[in-house]
This record gives C-alpha cells, sequence and structure tokens, in this order.
C-alpha cells in the first residue's frame, strides 16, 4: 500500500515537472514570437513563466532527494565516526529538520497571505496559491529523504545515485595491472 502511494506521487511529481518544463519552454517560445515577429508582447507570458519555473524547480527538488541526486559534499564523509552511511544519514536527518522549519515557515507565510490577500499583476492570481508550493514541496522532501534513507537501509546499498556504480569502478580500476 506504501509503495503504491509513493509510486503514486513519484509518478505524479515526474509528471507536473514534464508538463511544467513543456510549458514553460512554450511559453517563452510564444512571447518571443510575439515580440520579434509580431512586434507586440504578451502581457501575461512573463508572470506565467516565472510562477511556472518556481513550480518545476521546487517539485523537482522533491523528485532530486527521491533519486539521491542532490549536491553533496562528500569529501570527508569516509573519515567520519561510524563511517559514511552514519554521516549521509546524519546530514539527512539534519535536511529533514531544515525542511520542516521551511515547512512551518511556508505555513505562516500562507496563512498570512489568505488573511491579507495580494494577487499577481497581471493574472490576478492569488499569491497564495503561487506560495503553495513551498510548504507542499518540502513535505514531499521529507517523505522522499525516508523513503530513500529506507531503501538504502533495506537494500545495504549508499544514498547517494550512483555511489554503487562508482565503487565498482574505482576496484575494477585499481585491480587493473
Amino acid at each position: 500500500m506504501i509503495r503504491k502511494i509513493t509510486a503514486a506521487f513519484g509518478r505524479l511529481e515526474l509528471v507536473i515537472c514534464n508538463v511544467s518544463l513543456v510549458a514553460l519552454v512554450a511559453i517563452l517560445a510564444l512571447q518571443v514570437f510575439f515580440r520579434y515577429a509580431l512586434h507586440m508582447g504578451l502581457t501575461w507570458s512573463e508572470e506565467v513563466s516565472r510562477f511556472v519555473f518556481i513550480w518545476f524547480v521546487y517539485i523537482s527538488a522533491s523528485l532530486a532527494a527521491q533519486r539521491g541526486t542532490h549536491i553533496r559534499i562528500t569529501l570527508f564523509i569516509r573519515w567520519f565516526p561510524g563511517g559514511p552511511r552514519y554521516a549521509l544519514l546524519i546530514a539527512d536527518l539534519i535536511w529533514i529538520v531544515f525542511n520542516a522549519f521551511v515547512i512551518a515557515a511556508g505555513v505562516m507565510l500562507i496563512s498570512r497571505m489568505l488573511k491579507y490577500p495580494s494577487y499577481s499583476t497581471a493574472l490576478f492570481l492569488p499569491m497564495a496559491w503561487i506560495y503553495a508550493v513551498i510548504p507542499v514541496s518540502h513535505a514531499l522532501m521529507i517523505l522522499r529523504i525516508i523513503e530513500r534513507q529506507w531503501k538504502a537501509f533495506r537494500a545495504g546499498t549508499s544514498v547517494i545515485a550512483g555511489e554503487q556504480e562508482l565503487a565498482i569502478e574505482t576496484k575494477s580500476r585499481s585491480s587493473e595491472p
């Protein structure tokens, strides 16, 4: 049951990322065409492309957390007492705490924006809907970090994407004459 839910969220995140990226490229291309071919601008295109980009970045961050492809500085994890696995677990725990703070701040921001509404300039969209991606994506990141740690723990692998392949490649190179 839990696997089906996480798989559904993963597909939803991937669909949102793909659709938003296609929409971003299409809107920007349309804006360029209107500006340079027809010599008139679209009043809504810059605002929509900005909002789509914001949602794309935040949801993609959650997807990257699931796949273990976030940027990490792993230079010192080999020297950590207990080894790399514990160092990465502590780093992810710190990341979870950070995400929890961002969720709390995001919820406070949205509740304030619902109480004192502000609207986007061109489309008159409630900005609370735009900023809703902040707590949503950070909550998804927490779920994805826990999911990735759990899968790595059960499989006995690294939580960093490509880490196993890199270790195998390094061993094979060192054994070659």
